[in-house]
């Protein structure tokens, strides 16, 4: 390019500082500059850098793609129009490459219509107009960098999230094949008798993932004894109580989610003190717990097993009232029971607009 309408400072003078500008805000992060004018892109390295950017700056496409190919940046910042013929827009295809990508923001003094879908297209970050005001600038930069890093961060998630919600679940169904489906449906139960209980949705939903997880233990267990046909001994059950305590350590990098290593440790207390592991006594396990506790044996009495064939609607309703402050929390017992009675299995299906 030719014009000069850009930020500009004499490349005869020894660059100053900036001292409106915030400073060493965003040390470490790394932003490519491509520029085939000299005191433009000195006066945009001024801008950058003063923020604390550390800056590598090119004055090509060419240079630009060999650098890229080289090094790790953050953000490209280049000129539309590099040379007589080249489009810094094409230093997008370049970025594309890189994994993971590395966005892409044009400067133009000429912005049309045009050019702003040819970018778009070409999957540009953004496009900031010269002349360039350097608060302007470093908040494109800022946001740019941010809503990068942002998306890079959610696609990790949804591949964690793939793995704790297929790969997982099907491990433990794997390893305990009488469990086929019992964490999905155990999800369904905890959440419909959660929102019935007005339980928040925060909460719901790090019930559901414990919901999801809270046989991971299972792994632990030895194989001759989750798949025995007959009864367990007293020394293999005491061996199966274990897998709460191996799930809550499997689930030790679960950064961010205690509530739900705590729910699956907990998933076999009971209400009078007498459950595993810790005998834990009444509302010592919080509200979304007692929900787990209860859900899960829901789904272990209402489906066939292979050592027992699925419970009638009323023996279910039966166990839970007899079983309401024993083992399990007494208002929930007696919800749940009066839902079944009314409802049957429809229950926890139901409209989560019904309240008992």
């Amino acid at each position: 390019m030719t014009s000069t309408d850009g930020l500009e400072t004499a490349p005869d003078r020894a660059p100053t500082a900036l001292p409106h500008l915030p400073r060493q805000t965003h040390t470490g992060q790394r932003v490519l500059l491509v520029d085939d004018e000299a005191d433009v892109l000195l006066g945009l390295r001024r801008v950058l850098e003063s923020a604390g950017y550390r800056v590598t700056c090119a004055t090509s496409l060419a240079q630009a793609a060999a650098t890229m190919r080289r090094e790790r940046f953050q953000l490209v910042l280049t000129d539309l129009y590099l040379g007589a013929s080249d489009l810094g827009v094409q230093i997008a295809e370049v970025a594309r490459e890189r994994r993971p990508h590395t966005p892409v923001v044009v400067l133009t003094g000429r912005p049309t219509f045009d050019a702003a879908q040819d970018a778009l297209r070409k999957n540009v970050a953004d496009m900031v107009v010269k002349p360039v005001d350097p608060q302007a600038l470093l908040a494109t930069c800022r946001r740019v960098i941010h809503d990068t890093e942002l998306a890079r961060r959610n696609a990790e998630l949804e591949s964690v999230n793939c793995v704790l919600t297929t790969v997982l679940p099907r491990t433990i169904e794997i390893k305990d094949p009488t469990t086929s489906g019992h964490a999905a449906r155990v999800i369904g139960y905890t959440d419909v008798l959660a929102h019935r209980c007005g339980v928040a949705e925060e909460d719901r939903g790090s019930l559901r993932l414990a919901a999801l997880l809270h046989d991971i233990g299972k792994i632990g267990i030895p194989d001759q004894i989750l798949q025995k046909p007959g009864a367990l001994t007293a020394d293999e059950f005491e061996v199966i109580k274990r897998h709460p305590a191996m799930g809550y350590e499997v689930l030790a990098g679960l950064d961010g989610h205690d509530d739900v290593r705590t729910w699956v440790y907990q998933h076999h207390e009971r209400w009078d003190g007498k459950g595993y592991p810790n005998g834990l006594r009444g509302e010592e396990v919080a509200l979304p717990g007692r929900i787990l506790i209860l859900a899960e044996v829901y789904d272990a009495l209402a489906e066939e097993r292979s050592y027992k064939p699925a419970w009638p609607v009323e023996k279910i309703v039966a166990l839970f009232r007899e079983q309401a402050g024993k083992h399990f929390d007494p208002d929930l017992a007696h919800l749940v029971a009066d839902g079944l009675e009314k409802m049957g299995g429809r229950f926890f299906a139901a409209s989560q607009g019904l309240l008992f």
